[in-house]
């Protein structure tokens, strides 16, 4: 019975048995079985149950005592119970089918934290890969064009759909100095050319303000070269006629 047990207790930290085996992709008139202790899940069953609840096969086999003990302990040695993991791991599954059309690369434009005077494009690219859809953003500031001092960001990021909206969350690479939060509002067409929402992060000169913007990405294929992208990516006049009015009439300048 410990195996069943140890199920139950499980999906008590889940929103339904129902919804877990939607997820794992398992029957749940067997699943039932599994929780009675009639049946014990085996092969491919057993490493998606211990995939999805972040267990090992061995300890899901130990007593019910010894798995709650194990389970609720804060030694190392323990199970530990990531809800974090978890809850991300669900997210993914449910997020790869509504965000499949949003795949490929875009131009970023938002007005720069560091230079509030200025629209900054950058170049976002979006991929699936396995149950995840990730994505790099690449941002190339020129510091002074007479010198040709330039300097790169590199970001790496998660995207999940939840609630009708799009959520990107990434990292600096690069620095490691900054952690970034896009949220979009998705796009009901089929073909899908601009998306607006909003930007979170913290200004590059030294008081590091947290700031957010509103920022627009523009769809410009599933496969560009990247190198040629990239060389019309840094800081423009608002009135520069290389960004179109389509998006500068979408970007509201700062207060700051």
């Amino acid at each position: 019975m410990g195996l069943g047990q140890n199920l139950k207790y499980l999906c008590s930290f889940q929103h339904s048995i129902a919804s877990v085996c939607r997820e794992i992709s398992i029957n749940r008139q067997q699943f039932n079985r599994y929780l009675r202790g009639e049946n014990h899940p085996r092969g491919y069953n057993l490493r998606r149950i211990c995939d999805y609840f972040n267990v090992t096969e061995a300890q899901l086999k130990l007593s019910h005592k010894e798995f709650k003990e194990s389970y609720n302990s804060d030694s190392p040695s323990g199970i530990e119970y990531n809800p974090v993991d978890s809850a991300l791991k669900t997210l993914n599954q449910k997020s790869v089918s509504h965000l499949e059309k949003y795949l490929g690369y875009y131009y970023e434009y938002y007005y720069s934290m560091s230079s509030p005077s200025h629209i900054l494009r950058g170049l976002i690219c979006l991929k699936r890969t396995g149950d995840s859809v990730y994505y790099e953003r690449f941002e190339r500031l020129i510091d002074n064009k007479e010198k040709g001092q330039t300097s790169y960001c590199h970001y790496k990021g998660l995207a999940l759909f939840l609630n009708e909206r799009i959520f990107m969350v990434d990292y600096e690479s690069i620095t490691n100095n900054e952690i970034v939060e896009i949220i979009l509002f998705p796009s009901f067409k089929q073909r899908v050319s601009l998306l607006e929402g909003t930007l979170m992060g913290v200004s590059a000169n030294p008081s590091r303000q947290p700031l957010t913007r509103h920022i627009v990405l523009e769809y410009i294929g599933s496969d560009v070269s990247l190198k040629s992208k990239l060389k019309s990516c840094y800081l423009y006049s608002p009135d520069s006629d290389l960004i179109p009015e389509s998006i500068k009439s979408r970007l509201p300048a700062p207060l700051e």
